[in-house]
């Protein structure tokens, strides 16, 4: 099941998925580090929203995006990405939704740096602050 949490995206895995275990290596998880436009600011908060939304609700290999801004400086934003597969980010990034964003925030951000990381353990409520059912993957 699908949740939205306040301005980003929460997707959540639905209580009847298969869990993972600790360490298992078939997702692909990713940070993004942007930097973005002062002046811009707010737009690309919008259309970042917009994008998350749309990725988690209608592609079924986008698991979890989420985004914060570093508290110390509002137009550093971090994503955690996290897809099901490598196949999974790939038709991602081939999503008409995706390119809009990608096209929408060309002249927004002023610099990107993507980390792949490897996945120890995700862990969240599927009902975010209400709680619910703990998935792990």
């Amino acid at each position: 099941m699908m949740r939205a949490a306040g301005a980003a995206t929460l997707a959540l895995a639905g209580a009847g998925a298969a869990q993972a275990t600790p360490g298992d290596t078939g997702m692909m998880v990713r940070i993004a580090e942007v930097s973005v436009d002062p002046a811009q600011l707010d737009a690309y908060k919008t259309i970042l929203a917009t994008e998350q939304e749309a990725s988690v609700r209608s592609e079924p290999g986008v698991l979890m995006l989420h985004s914060v801004q570093i508290a110390d400086d509002p137009t550093q934003i971090r994503l955690l990405e996290v897809y099901a597969s490598r196949a999974a980010y790939e038709a991602h990034i081939r999503a008409p939704h995706f390119l809009t964003y990608k096209t929408a925030t060309a002249t927004m951000v002023r610099a990107l740096r993507l980390v792949d990381t490897q996945p120890i353990l995700l862990c969240a409520k599927s009902k975010g602050k209400a709680g619910g059912p703990v998935t792990c993957m």
